[in-house]
């Protein structure tokens, strides 16, 4: 099967499948990218192709059911859109834009996107010269569009910090925070690429249309990226399946100001979900736009980060410490960790896996502040998470 025909297929599946479409993403890995466009154009799957797909299993059977009953809506869905498939139209358009069309099937693709699992982009459009890097140097500040002036100065401190440790300060290109972000990262010193936009509509549209200015400098200096192709419209669904975008792409995601219901808490939801750290910047008491942070300090295992020396806590990597002394105790990786936090990692086992109800059960702590505790542990290599459950890493000295 050559690369042309994989990036065509993808490229048309894109322009007639929603970004984060369970069921579509599930059937393009069953039965293969070109496969699927066959598919949609007409051909009817043998009856091997339907018991395969329909008997999918990843240890989820509300999955498996909801599959076998929406697929035949879902198909007809697909084929209604077939009118819109013409990928060798958008490959020649993005390539005149001056940009790309990634496929997982590249070595370059972004291997962070993985953990979205069964909704994991079928491909990227993206504009830029630079490649995307890897998790633990993205960093995510998103919040609201209507910040106020301590948002933004928060935002400030942030995205300045994060690019003098090197990071990439990923956003959504959107009024308020987003915008500001992106503005302070591309002006901050510091190592590797500034910033990355990801858009919720097709790249030869640059929306909102007050950042065009904005999104233009990104573009030629950075990294513009996109599950649509051009000539799709960004509607209110998409920017929410944008989202989950963003937290796959970063190690952490921090909101920096943002409504009860703002369409930042969802980034930050979509963060939780695939284990990444999640932070929140606090704000004063009832003021609404400070009010989804405090509910994701209250409601979830979020971070409280209300120093921009938080973020070293977050990203820098542990050292390993040589000394000339004999008393290997001096200095283990897990120093750094607090009492609740060493409770639980002393509790992991080494070669057996435990869950998250055992170690509540051991710790005495609560499910959301074991959850919160697992995935620090996770990020800095002391402890991995398989099916069967949570173990200690065995090169922790622990």
């Amino acid at each position: 099967m050559k690369q042309h025909d994989l990036r065509c297929a993808r490229a048309g599946l894109t322009q007639v499948i929603e970004p984060a479409d369970a069921i579509g993403n599930v059937a393009t890995k069953t039965w293969g990218p070109i496969r699927m466009i066959e598919i949609i154009q007409g051909s009817t799957p043998t009856h091997q192709e339907w018991a395969q797909l329909t008997g999918h299993s990843n240890d989820d059977a509300a999955f498996t059911s909801t599959l076998r009953k929406n697929l035949g809506d879902a198909l007809s869905r697909w084929r209604r859109r077939r009118d819109y498939l013409k990928p060798h139209k958008a490959l020649d358009y993005i390539t005149k834009l001056g940009g790309r069309f990634l496929i997982p099937e590249d070595h370059q693709w972004p291997a962070a996107l993985a953990d979205l699992s069964m909704t994991e982009p079928l491909g990227l459009w993206s504009i830029g010269d630079s490649g995307i890097p890897p998790l633990d140097h993205m960093i995510s500040l998103v919040g609201s569009r209507e910040s106020t002036s301590y948002g933004l100065a928060a935002t400030e401190m942030l995205a300045t910090a994060a690019r003098s440790l090197g990071l990439t300060v990923v956003s959504g290109g959107a009024y308020g925070i987003d915008a500001h972000a992106h503005r302070i990262a591309l002006d901050a010193a510091g190592s590797g690429l500034p910033t990355i936009a990801v858009l919720a509509g097709g790249l030869d549209r640059f929306y909102p249309s007050g950042n065009v200015e904005l999104l233009r400098e990104i573009a030629a200096s950075c990294v513009l990226i996109s599950e649509l192709p051009p000539g799709m419209r960004p509607n209110r669904y998409r920017f929410l399946n944008r989202n989950r975008v963003i937290a796959a792409l970063s190690a952490a995601t921090i909101v920096v100001e943002a409504r009860y219901r703002s369409g930042a808490l969802s980034t930050a939801n979509h963060a939780h979900d695939i284990g990444r750290i999640v932070g929140a910047v606090p704000g004063q008491i009832n003021v609404p736009s400070s009010t989804g942070c405090h509910r994701l300090l209250k409601e979830t295992p979020a971070l409280l980060i209300d120093d921009p020396v938080d973020l070293q806590a977050i990203f820098k990597p542990l050292e390993t410490v040589t000394s000339p002394s004999s008393d290997r105790t001096e200095c283990q990786p897990y120093d750094f960790l607090d009492v609740e936090e060493m409770l639980v990692f002393e509790a992991l086992p080494v070669k057996a896996r435990t869950n998250i109800e055992r170690l509540c059960s051991i710790t005495g702590l609560a499910v959301p502040r074991i959850t919160g505790i697992l995935t620090k542990l996770a990020r800095h290599n002391l402890a991995n998470h398989s099916d069967t459950g949570w173990r200690k890493n065995t090169n922790t000295g622990g």
